[in-house]
């Protein structure tokens, strides 16, 4: 396989010292090293990481959109500034409303809504893509600490946050559900690793790791019915999951132990897929395909399910002006 990677890869790197690189694309990646957006070419099987796109900046940040038609991403000061990586010439624009320096940005399943988290406060943009200045603000203040996870709902009513615990000061963490127009937040659950929603739903997935679990919760901001839970000793601490983009299937990651699972629509009959990396994400690229890693090691990994599902990896040669 490695082989058949490396002759695809030569064609495109004789291209790339001439120009950029045409041709299918699987979508954009943020490459912390380059601090750049970049394209990834090619199909599943046959990709290759691409140039940096254009911004006149560099990013210290990224957040791509699960449809891939937007992105969130901050410069050097931290300004947050909106983009649209489709276009030919990629004009950024300066997303006035917030502060700079998110801690954490998420978008959600749809990409109609983001949150941006900023200590225990949130703010939280709708109307996307079409909007930037339909904002609101959440008040964090009474929750034990920072959020360490969150997501929000697609029609940006319901934002769902995970504080871990504090030996130290002896504060309890939890799993806490804003509403809106709520004067404070909900427990709804004791610890969560990672959280996520269905799109177009207030139904919700929260991950733990502690307890070696996922569990689909239906309408997370009102009674918060518990649907599901997936528990297999065949894939422990579960890092992450979400669900598929057609939602048909429920992904789930295994950073610690180099799996990946494909869960059927009840969150049963599990497909354990091996890889020889840490899935340390669930990112969408397109309709049946999903970025795992980011590009550290040199190489991306991306799950396809368009035909039989199957874990391949992406060169991601230095980009323009990198060392070698």
């Amino acid at each position: 396989m490695l082989l058949r990677y490396l002759v695809f890869l030569a064609p495109f790197c004789v291209v790339s010292a001439q120009g950029t690189l045409s041709g299918p694309s699987l979508g954009v990646f943020f490459d912390p090293q380059a601090q750049a957006l970049r394209r990834i070419w090619g199909l599943p099987g046959a990709a290759v990481g691409g140039e940096n796109l254009d911004l006149g900046f560099s990013v210290t940040q990224a957040t791509v959109s699960p449809a891939q038609n937007y992105a969130f991403v901050a410069s050097g000061d931290g300004s947050v500034f909106f983009v649209l990586p489709g276009q030919t010439t990629i004009a950024p624009q300066a997303v006035t409303s917030l502060p700079p320096m998110p801690d954490r940005v998420v978008i959600s399943p749809a990409g109609q809504a983001a949150a941006f988290t900023y200590g225990k406060s949130v703010k939280i943009l709708t109307g996307l893509p079409e909007s930037l200045d339909r904002i609101e603000e959440i008040d964090g203040s009474s929750l034990p600490g920072a959020p360490a996870a969150l997501a929000i709902s697609d029609d940006g009513a319901v934002l769902v946050v995970s504080v871990a615990s504090d030996a130290q000061t002896s504060s309890a963490g939890g799993v806490f559900v804003f509403n809106r127009g709520d004067s404070g937040p909900r427990l709804v659950a004791n610890a969560a690793s990672d959280l996520s929603f269905l799109p177009n739903s207030h139904d919700a997935l929260i991950t733990d790791e502690t307890s070696n679990s996922v569990t689909a919760l239906q309408d997370i901001g009102g009674v918060a019915t518990s649907q599901w839970t997936f528990v297999d000793d065949r894939l422990p601490a579960p890092s992450s999951a979400r669900a598929s983009v057609d939602g048909q299937r429920f992904l789930v990651a295994g950073a610690k132990n180099n799996l990946v699972a494909l869960l059927d629509r009840n969150g049963a009959n599990p497909v354990f897929l091996p890889c020889t990396c840490s899935p340390d994400r669930i990112s969408p690229l397109s309709n049946s395909v999903y970025q795992l890693t980011g590009p550290d090691s040199g190489l991306l990994w991306i799950l396809d399910l368009s035909h039989d599902p199957q874990l391949l990896f992406v060169p991601i040669p230095p980009a323009s002006g990198e060392s070698q």
